[in-house]
């Protein structure tokens, strides 16, 4: 068996050392990546603040609200995108524990997410509407669907927006499609 000459050594452990480096640095780029998900927020802070405040004269929950708010900055990760897309269904698990005045602050507290300007607040305010049949939200979520300045129609975010709106419209027995008319 020939032996290997000094060449041979020299291209293999450039080899072996650049596969290492590559992989080093896409390792490297995967946690840079990660940590901006976690450090990213998904909704403007001040938005959920003016939305979830207690408002005294309406009879809000302070500590509901509170709960609230925790629970949305607590999501308010791009890393937790999936979790914070659901969270309508841990809204609805909430309203089913919840007293006559506290389910009353949380519906308020949905309608006044609804009338928040960030789209991500909006759907999942609409789901939750939806999911707990709040009849009051049919009109805002009518006008969301209406409003000027929405996206084309071929824009693939726009379409998504749409249809979650029109599914929460249906399910709370109004016809989306009297808009178009």
């Amino acid at each position: 068996m020939p032996a290997l000459g000094a060449q041979a050594f020299i291209n293999t452990g450039v080899f072996l050392g650049l596969t290492f480096a590559a992989r080093v640095w896409s390792k490297w780029r995967v946690d840079r990546r990660k940590q901006a998900a976690l450090r990213t927020p998904l909704v403007d802070g001040a938005v959920l603040e003016a939305a979830l405040t207690p408002r005294p004269a309406d009879g809000d929950d302070a500590d509901l609200l509170a709960e609230l708010r925790e629970t949305f900055a607590l999501l308010n990760r791009q890393a937790y995108a999936e979790e914070f897309w659901g969270l309508h269904q841990q809204l609805e698990t909430l309203d089913a524990t919840l007293g006559a005045p506290q389910r009353a602050t949380l519906r308020r507290a949905l309608l006044r997410l609804l009338a928040s300007s960030d789209r991500w607040l909006q759907l999942v305010s609409a789901k939750a509407c939806a999911d707990l049949q709040v009849a009051e939200a049919a009109a805002p979520i009518q006008l969301l669907l209406g409003a000027e300045g929405e996206p084309s129609k071929s824009d693939g975010v726009g379409d998504r927006y749409r249809t979650v709106l029109e599914e929460a419209l249906v399910k709370l027995g109004s016809d989306p499609l009297s808009l178009e008319k």
